[in-house]
């Protein structure tokens, strides 16, 4: 019969040192009790069976974690290329709101003597940079180079009278727009021109559209010059 301590160091092949030490004290003092070797062997089996049932325990857990890390890490990797997608697809909506509003603008542009129908005639775009530079000794610096960038101005004949047209164009017409418009049908007036602003859009909401007419501003929506305010 094996000692205490040398059956205690095979056991410590599969078992912690505590599972070990009670192993140990079981092991001899069953064997004490045993009544033949026969029994004796069958209980060793039991314990053997015992230490590589923990073993593959052991095995199939650390098997479960680099699963879980292999799945972490791949779940990583996806939420990280769902980001680049949704990066992705939010530049090109703003490229192509851009590209709309640019066509929009192109389409005003030519369009816009038949779009203001009878109320202005004569309607001529004018070219925005040979029209401001004209404008250099009456404006100032900031104000001129806002002017600029104005999406179009005209000019116009409305009861025999001649009128300057800035013209703001956008897709969805918002409080930016109405902005612009107002500072910069202001500008032109403060340079002696009779100026009328006007939002060009394909869409407005009720809200924009009274803030606009609250502002004096006309709008023209889908190719129709909407009537001014009551």
């Amino acid at each position: 019969m094996a000692t205490i301590p040398q059956i205690r160091t095979r056991l410590l092949e599969g078992f912690s040192e505590k599972q070990a030490d009670l192993l140990a004290h079981v092991v001899v003092e069953a064997h004490d009790d045993l009544v033949n070797q026969a029994d004796f062997h069958a209980l060793t089996g039991v314990v053997r069976e015992l230490a590589d049932a923990q073993k593959e325990l052991a095995d199939a857990q650390k098997e479960l974690a680099d699963s879980q890390k292999e799945l972490a890490d791949a779940q990583k990797r996806t939420e990280g290329t769902l980001a680049d997608v949704v990066k992705t697809q939010q530049k090109m909506l703003i490229r192509l709101d851009r590209l709309d509003g640019h066509m929009l603008e192109d389409k005003v542009a030519k369009n816009l003597p038949a779009f203001l129908g009878r109320e202005f005639r004569r309607c001529r775009v004018l070219d925005r940079v040979e029209f401001v530079e004209g404008l250099e000794a009456r404006l100032p610096d900031a104000e001129l180079a806002d002017l600029m960038r104005a999406d179009v101005i005209a000019v116009a004949k409305r009861a025999e009278q001649l009128v300057h047209l800035v013209v703001e164009v956008s897709c969805t017409a918002d409080a930016d727009d109405l902005a612009r418009a107002v500072r910069r049908t202001a500008a032109l007036a403060s340079a002696g021109f009779a100026a009328i602003g006007i939002v060009a859009c394909e869409s407005i909401s009720p809200q924009t559209l009274a803030a606009a007419r609250r502002h004096g501003l006309r709008v023209l929506t889908n190719g129709w010059l909407l009537p001014e305010a009551a």
